[in-house]
């Protein structure tokens, strides 16, 4: 019976109405494909399909007594990959994957290094997809190539550097610049003192949007102090008195009662602390630091006979370091109690650094000559003595940078010139995270100032703001 139906199909294509067991043989442009064509409709395969009235169709085409067999479409590629049925008996070849990928029972690329898990220090390098010691995460690069893996791909607008492969963006170029004499970090804003000239006594105030990369001038010609920020608002010295910019504000306002600029200025409290320097072969008598309330008013001594103070403020009390004589030569580190209005000097000797006094909320850092290098010294307040953190030359406040656990700054300590990562509880933990040309510049001129941003950093180099960003993974 089968044998009979397959042949009168193929004779004349269609036969009578078919029973549930019976089966139908048809010529296609694939070959000859059989279908079982029990009960009221029974769907075959390739889009083919038998009535109960023994009728075999495609697409809606019926198959005629006396015309050719139904056509079979072949599948495209349309993006897959590798080998795959094209539906019509046939096997389609497709294009390969690019270097770094497979093709999967899907038939579609993806990573070699997709579903794979390495143990602890390895990582899978995406050009083998095999697991190998990390080499990346040892050279503490974030881009580029060590040792033949490849440590990912910088985003857009950056580069990676040459040594320590850190991604680096440009920001923004600073407008009419010769020389960077401040700069505070507010919000999502950079602010920035300049000069023109060297020989510019008063300087521009210009603000950098960090998102927008956009420079707007503040003011021009007028600051005389270096910045300092408290709360998010930014505070400086012009000619007119002491002045102040608050979060979302264009333009600052006066705080009245100093008419002159600071050599340096902090805000503790409610009060905001001005260095008063001034040729000192005059005597000391009107030099010193004066506090005055934040809202204005009636400046008061806190401290006399200092010449040109710079300060570090932590909780209650205001850390300085200034000269006490009028040859500039005998330096002193006092700590200035905002509550109870009173200082003691903590450190004096005649090598201490005049402009480098920080702390945080266990110790205060200051520098101290010693032939012909820089000693970096973390005096801890549970103690009577300090500990030295890193010897070596060009240490700067500007250039260094407390972190909870850490502390950066940027030296030449031996030979080796660049930002130091130095451990507060260890110090002989240590290492040359970023090099000159990491920072954009050379062994003889790196950035004047250096800020942390989270997991990065924001440094000032010439007259380019630059800034470490996350690379691509």
């Amino acid at each position: 019976m089968k044998t009979w139906l397959a042949l009168l199909l193929l004779v004349v294509g269609c036969g009578p109405a078919l029973q549930p067991d019976c089966r139908c043989e048809v010529m296609t442009s694939g070959g000859v494909r059989e279908f079982a064509c029990g009960g009221t409709l029974c769907a075959g395969t390739d889009g083919y399909r038998c009535s109960a009235t023994g009728i075999v169709s495609r697409d809606a085409q019926v198959c005629m007594a006396t015309g050719p067999g139904p056509t079979c479409t072949p599948k495209t590629c349309n993006g897959a990959c590798g080998s795959m049925p094209d539906g019509c008996g046939g096997t389609l070849q497709c294009a390969t994957c690019a270097a770094g990928q497979r093709c999967n029972a899907s038939n579609t690329c993806e990573s070699l290094c997709t579903g794979v898990t390495c143990g602890a220090g390895q990582r899978c390098e995406p050009s083998t997809g095999q697991c190998q010691a990390d080499a990346c995460t040892q050279a503490n690069a974030v881009c580029g190539v060590v040792n033949g893996q490849t440590c990912g791909t910088c985003p857009g607008g950056s580069v990676c550097s040459s040594t320590k492969r850190l991604c680096v963006e440009t920001v923004a170029t600073l407008p009419n610049t010769q020389y960077v004499y401040s700069a505070v970090v507010a919000g999502d804003q950079l602010f920035v003192s300049t000069t023109a000239s060297l020989n510019q006594a008063a300087r521009d105030l210009v603000a950098v949007d960090l998102t927008s990369k956009q420079t707007r001038t503040i003011a021009s010609g007028k600051v005389l102090s270096p910045l300092t920020v408290k709360n998010g608002a930014v505070f400086w010295g012009e000619t007119m008195g002491l002045r102040r910019l608050d979060p979302g504000m264009t333009t600052p306002s006066t705080i009245s009662g100093l008419d002159y600029g600071c050599s340096d200025l902090v805000v503790s409290g409610q009060f905001i602390y001005c260095g008063i320097g001034g040729d000192a072969r005059y005597g000391l008598s009107g030099l010193g630091i004066k506090k005055l309330p934040l809202a204005g008013g009636t400046a008061t001594w806190a401290r006399s006979y200092l010449n040109y103070p710079h300060f570090a403020a932590v909780g209650q009390y205001v850390f300085y370091v200034g000269t006490t004589d009028n040859q500039y030569s005998f330096k002193n580190i006092g700590a200035y109690d905002t509550t109870a209005n009173d200082d003691q000097v903590v450190v004096s000797g005649g090598s201490l650094d005049s402009k480098f006094v920080m702390a945080d909320t266990d110790a205060f850092y200051f520098v101290e000559y010693r032939n012909a290098d820089a000693v970096l010294a973390r005096a801890p307040f549970d103690s009577a003595s300090a500990i030295d953190l890193l010897k070596g030359s060009g240490i700067q406040r500007e250039t260094t940078v407390l972190l909870p656990s850490d502390v950066f700054t940027i030296a030449k300590v031996g030979l080796e010139e660049g930002l130091w990562k130095v451990s507060l509880t260890n110090p002989a933990e240590r290492s040359l995270v970023l090099t000159m040309p990491d920072l954009h510049g050379t062994s003889q001129a790196g950035p004047s100032h250096l800020i942390s941003r989270g997991d990065g950093w924001l440094f000032i180099s010439g007259t380019t703001v630059y800034r470490t960003v996350a690379p691509n993974q």
